[in-house]
């Protein structure tokens, strides 16, 4: 019985092996030195240690989307999927009819970037 639960296969997606971090490096900031570190990685979603990490490897971190630009892109993708509908009716219809759609649909748009 042990055999065979040695021998089979795990399944899904394999773990991946990560090196734990082990070794330390000890920074001293003043009060307002570590609360601008803090605020940054807040800024990006982030802890305070991991940001510093970063910054000190690569001398730069690449910026997430905040949830503002998320929620910008999905209105945004939801749009262009109007539009792409539109043009079908229009060349279906013909682009007289679908006009005025077009530009209830460019009135979003403009409202849409203009909040930002």
């Amino acid at each position: 019985m042990e055999n065979r639960k040695e021998k089979k296969q795990k399944r899904g997606r394999p773990t991946k092996e990560r090196e734990k971090l082990s070794t330390s490096i000890n920074l001293k900031l003043t009060g307002e030195d570590f609360k601008t570190v803090k605020e940054k990685a807040e800024k990006l979603g982030m802890k305070a240690t991991q940001y510093a990490r970063e910054m000190t490897l690569k001398g730069g971190i690449k910026c997430r989307f905040t949830l503002e630009e998320l929620d910008l892109m999905r209105k945004l993708s939801g749009m262009a999927n109007n539009l792409n509908q539109i043009a079908k009716k229009a060349n279906q219809a013909g682009f007289n009819r679908v006009g005025n759609e077009i530009m209830v649909m460019l009135e979003w748009i403009k409202a849409l970037l203009d909040d930002r």
